[in-house]
């Protein structure tokens, strides 16, 4: 996946740059196709705030995170990535309704074949 970063009231840092990368490329496996995303770092007063936007063709993905360790917000905001990768790729995979499927119309007309 690819990533831009754009720092803000903060210092460019290629650590949290790395960093973010392999939290990133962890949670990204979920995506069913390649994205590209933009990272937000800034500082707010006394806490640190990471937002994260991916794009895909399928969907838009965003999340925020704050905390008193920039760190942190990264996991927490990979996190909220991970748990709306998962959601989109089981509704994508599971978006057939099983009763629309053969066998399940057979089974359907085999009970009302009995019932009769």
């Amino acid at each position: 996946m690819k990533l831009n970063y754009t720092f803000k009231h903060l210092d460019h840092s290629e650590s949290l740059e790395t960093y973010t990368e392999e939290r990133m490329a962890e949670v990204g496996r979920f995506l069913l196709r390649e994205g590209y995303g933009n990272v937000y770092f800034s500082k707010v007063k006394n806490e640190f705030c990471v937002e994260i936007s991916v794009n895909t063709r399928e969907k838009y993905f965003k999340a925020t995170a704050y905390g008193p360790d920039v760190y942190g917000a990264v996991d927490a905001c990979a996190e909220k990535m991970e748990k709306q990768f998962l959601k989109t790729n089981k509704q994508y995979k599971d978006h057939k309704k099983p009763e629309l499927t053969k066998g399940a119309r057979q089974e359907t007309f085999s009970r009302w074949k009995k019932a009769a």
